[in-house]
């Protein structure tokens, strides 16, 4: 009973982090709102938080790594932006688009899950390029090849259309929150315990009756579905997009996101995301020694904190919480 106290005390203190943190990004406009770089970069970081929401599902929850998110995030992109410019009203597009990147990466999926560790990360890494690939030398007409893809429409919300940063920010937040909750409510499902016990013991899950190439691509399946969303919302929040925005870089930026932040958490990708952010802002200052202190200072990180930030914190909240006196018993209270 009192392990059980535990987790839900653990459980309530991430999502009041997660409450507090949209709650600042939510009234930031409303107290700053002649800041529009700070907006957009509260929008980056919404979009990178959805992202690696689903990410964290394939990658931390079900012990499946990835280096073609990129992938994904550009099929969102693409076909959202393209949806649109031909009279798609935007929120449909994005949905189609997110659907259409969860068929992908369950089409992936299939030969994946037979695969592990870094067999499975070239074969997503070889995934990444076919699809920046495909972008850079498709149809003109389509993709726009290297040129990209220009003047795509904003979203309109019921009649309002959301052409301000600080508008589109409210946007991206709400789907932030509808993505963390549908997250939460997939781990605590059945799924999320059948995903939880391939990553921890594949032989003996399969002992068992699970199929892992059925938990597996379902993990695919929602990764690609979030990092979809991600890309399409980014199409629209900049209204421009191009090949060299879905490079390997940006996967890898995804990996060492979650990396940072903590796999396997509820918190993990909101502190991996908003912290790589803030470095990499903050490092723009020292030119041509930006990627050597970057470098630097994840190396510290991982080789310090080898479960992610949010990781490491929770170990030892749980160290503090087992230190605690144990509640005593109603009624051995009142016998007393």
């Amino acid at each position: 009973m009192n392990k059980i106290m535990k987790t839900l005390s653990q459980t309530k203190a991430q999502r009041l982090i997660a409450i507090i943190a949209v709650a600042l990004a939510v009234a930031y406009p409303l107290v700053f709102p002649q800041s529009i770089y700070i907006h957009l970069l509260i929008c980056t970081l919404g979009i990178y938080i959805i992202v690696n929401t689903g990410f964290d599902i394939l990658f931390g929850y079900s012990g499946q790594i990835s280096l073609g998110q990129a992938g994904f995030y550009a099929i969102g992109a693409y076909f959202s932006a393209i949806l649109s410019k031909v009279g798609v009203p935007v929120l449909l597009s994005i949905l189609v688009a997110a659907c259409i990147a969860a068929i992908v990466g369950y089409v992936l999926a299939i030969p994946c899950s037979k695969l592990v560790h870094h067999f499975l990360a070239i074969v997503t890494i070889g995934f990444g390029e076919i699809v920046r690939l495909l972008a850079l030398n498709g149809p003109t007409e389509l993709t726009g090849g290297a040129n990209g893809i220009g003047a795509i429409p904003t979203v309109n919300l019921l009649g309002l259309k959301l052409d301000s940063n600080a508008k589109y920010l409210y946007f991206v937040l709400a789907l932030v929150l509808l993505a963390l909750l549908a997250k939460q409510r997939i781990i605590d499902s059945r799924v999320g315990r059948a995903l939880q016990a391939v990553k921890c013991n594949p032989d003996a899950s399969e002992a068992f009756g699970m199929k892992l190439s059925k938990y597996k691509s379902m993990a695919f399946t929602i990764a690609a579905f979030y990092a979809a969303v991600g890309g399409a919302l980014y199409a629209h929040l900049v209204r421009f997009i191009s090949p060299e925005s879905f490079s390997a870089e940006q996967s890898n930026m995804f990996l060492v996101m979650i990396l940072v932040g903590g796999m396997g958490t509820f918190c993990g990708p909101l502190i991996g995301s908003l912290l790589i952010i803030v470095v990499t802002e903050f490092l723009q200052q020292f030119g041509t020694y930006q990627m050597l202190i970057y470098g630097a200072l994840i190396i510290f990180v991982l080789f310090f904190m080898p479960n992610g930030i949010a990781g490491t914190l929770r170990g030892r909240y749980y160290h503090l919480l087992n230190q605690l006196p144990p509640r005593p018993e109603k009624g051995k209270q009142e016998s007393k």
